[in-house]
């Protein structure tokens, strides 16, 4: 059941857009006791704290202000296991939360992926949220000239705009409409020296922990697409795409659409092995929402390249819409290509 599972918020952004400032400010939070943070490195984060356990291999310490903390070690995996078993033979309480800061060069899609695809991390953890720093002052040179800064906004579920007392607001919002471009459903908060609230940063994942309901709608976000005519001939409905900022050289884009009527199964899982197969690497995310044929409820997608977390079957009462809908967050991948593609295994 979803509400045993550890909720996981993952902290990217590129090399100095503020990542350790915010974790220093959001692990004070008393919302955030109880909350394992891994991170690099310890002196990162320059938080007082005491050891509560440690081994040649790993070392679990205890902040001043009820958080716990390790270094993560390689293997994500490996990390996340020997802080829970360093936490049970200190008969400490297990976390009610997991926060990971990666590197800022880091992508996020191969964490994500390996959520899905690790047994130890799919059965004991879930996704709650990918919270992205973007530097107000630099943001937009660096989206520009690094692709993995681009990746980090275009997979986030929030977007933190950095240092904004260090910008003028025509650069600021500049760089909200790039990003906006780039990933159009995450939600974007303007903050200084880390001053955000907590609650600003959880809960966008499928189910949300503190009301132990699914929140399909929140989760995927279809409406903040632009749906333009759909196309004729097909029983799709508001296909939509929205094209990267001018000003931005990148050819990440993010589009959605809708299926009015019940979707065979073989039919979704042959079109979702092709443009897996052929195109994997190209489809950053995908989320959906989707009606099957021989089945009452829906279920929830979410896939990261060519990596697919197991079907969520929802409750019925959850989902408002009663149509599927879909959304892809894309390198190089138009949506026709997609639509005409679903029209194929559908006809």
């Amino acid at each position: 059941m979803s509400d045993t599972l550890i909720p996981v918020n993952l902290l990217t952004g590129f090399l100095g857009s503020g990542k350790t400032t915010l974790l220093n400010r959001w692990v004070r939070q008393p919302s955030m006791r109880h909350t394992l943070v891994v991170i690099n490195e310890f002196g990162e984060v320059g938080l007082d704290h005491r050891l509560v356990t440690q081994s040649d291999e790993q070392a679990v310490v205890e902040m001043s202000s009820g958080c716990l903390c390790c270094t993560l070690r390689g293997d994500l995996s490996r990390t996340l296991s020997e802080a829970l078993s360093s936490l049970e033979e200190a008969s400490k309480p297990l976390p009610e939360r997991v926060v990971i800061e990666t590197t800022g060069l880091a992508d996020p899609g191969p964490l994500l992926q390996l959520m899905m695809t690790d047994h130890f991390l799919a059965h004991r953890f879930r996704l709650d949220s990918v919270v992205c720093c973007v530097d107000s002052a630099v943001g937009e040179a660096t989206l520009q000239r690094h692709e993995e800064s681009q990746r980090q906004v275009a997979l986030a579920d929030r977007l933190l705009l950095t240092k904004t007392d260090l910008a003028d607001e025509t650069r600021v919002s500049r760089l909200a409409n790039q990003l906006a471009k780039l990933n159009p459903a995450a939600e974007q908060w303007q903050i200084v020296e880390g001053k955000v609230d907590s609650q600003l940063l959880v809960g966008a994942g499928l189910y949300h922990g503190k009301t132990q309901r699914y929140q399909p709608a929140h989760w995927l976000k279809a409406e903040r697409y632009v749906f333009d005519a759909p196309p004729s001939g097909a029983a799709l409905l508001n296909p939509s795409a929205t094209a990267s900022a001018p000003t931005l050289h990148s050819d990440i884009s993010t589009f959605s659409f809708e299926v009015a009527t019940p979707i065979a199964p073989e039919a979704l899982e042959n079109w979702l092995d092709l443009l897996m197969s052929f195109m994997g690497e190209k489809i950053l995310r995908m989320k959906a929402i989707v009606y099957l044929s021989d089945r009452d409820a829906p279920v929830a997608l979410h896939g990261v390249q060519h990596i697919f977390h197991p079907p969520t079957t929802l409750p019925a009462e959850t989902v408002a819409s009663a149509a599927s809908q879909f959304v892809f967050i894309t390198k190089g991948v138009e949506k026709e290509t997609v639509a005409e593609l679903f029209r194929f295994f559908n006809s």
